[in-house]
This record gives structure tokens, sequence and C-alpha cells, in this order.
């Protein structure tokens, strides 16, 4: 294998049986609060999907610390998070990584869910390949959701941070510090 991973949930025991099959190591940590058992400078990449969103504010910072604590120099973070009725911006994300010494290599709205969020069979979605497929789709299945992705397609295509998604890979500086431990009360 070249790759060893390790997931990192507050209660990892509903996929442990699954994650142990894959040979996924599990740790349990509180993000908010937890040291991440994890030797500093030990991961090349740690993938933040859909988790920002559901921190309190307050705990982000020590949330940030422990990711990059944990990265090695050079190492790589992925984060994603919901753009639409969510509590952070791209500006926000980014200037939230520089913040803490991160180098943003790449921040954009994501087209994944453009053609993929809609309503239909299990492994359908994975058909729809152009805007023609997703006005198919809404004409066979003319749900609420179907049509309005269908209307909304061209306005996400045309402006993007209508889309769904934010997406940002940092890379960890040799010079990103770690952020001090927030004391609780």
């Amino acid at each position: 294998m070249w790759y060893k991973v390790t997931a990192v949930d507050c209660d990892p025991a509903e996929y442990s049986a699954v994650a142990s099959v894959c040979g996924v190591k599990t740790v349990r940590a509180d993000l908010e609060r937890d040291r991440l058992d994890l030797a500093d400078a030990s991961v090349d990449c740690a993938v933040f999907t859909e988790v920002l969103e559901h921190l309190n504010p307050y705990y982000v910072e020590h949330a940030i610390s422990e990711v990059s604590r944990v990265l090695k120099p050079g190492g790589k973070l992925i984060l994603t998070t919901p753009n639409i009725a969510s509590q952070y911006t791209k500006k926000d994300v980014v200037e939230l990584l520089e913040r803490y010494g991160f180098m943003v290599l790449e921040a954009r709205y994501s087209e994944v869910n453009d053609l993929t969020y809609v309503s239909t069979e299990p492994g359908e979605y994975l058909k729809l390949k152009s805007y023609l497929d997703l006005l198919k789709l809404a004409a066979r299945k003319p749900t609420k959701l179907n049509i309005l992705r269908a209307l909304a397609y061209l306005s996400v295509k045309a402006i993007p941070s209508l889309r769904m998604l934010i997406v940002v890979v940092v890379g960890k500086t040799s010079s990103t510090g770690s952020l001090q431990r927030t004391t609780r009360w």
C-alpha cells in the first residue's frame, strides 16, 4: 500500500468495522477540543470535507491548529465547505487559512453538485454529463428539486459564486506556526 489513511471522528464506532476492513485506522477526537492522537508533522495530506461549517466558530482556531500541527511541511490540506446557506464564503475560508500561515494553492467554487444534486435513482446522477441531460431528467422526473436545478444551472455556470461547494487546497509552509490552544471555561 502506498499510503495510510486515518479517519478522525468524535464517534468513529459507527463505521469502525467498515474502516477496519478497508485498512483505515480510526481516531476518536473532538476537533473542537481534543488534541489529535497523531504525531507532529506526521501527515502528508489532511482532507477536511464538510467539517468547517459544523464547528463552533469559537473553536475553529483549535481545529486548524491541530491540522497544522500534524501536517508535514509541504503537506496539503484539502478543505471543502458548502457555499450556499453556510456561514463561510470562499473569501472567509481563504483568509482563515492564510491567517494561520497556509499558502493557498487553489480556491474555487466546485462544479461537483451542478449536475449531481438532483432527485433520481441511486447512481443515475452519474449519467448526467451536460445541461441537456439535466433538462431531460427534469422533464422525465419533474420534482421540485430537478426543476430548480435545471433552472439554476445556467446561472451557476455564469456566476460561479452561486455554486454550492467551496474547495480550497492549501500547503503548509515551513513557517506555518502552531496556534495557541484556547483555554476553555
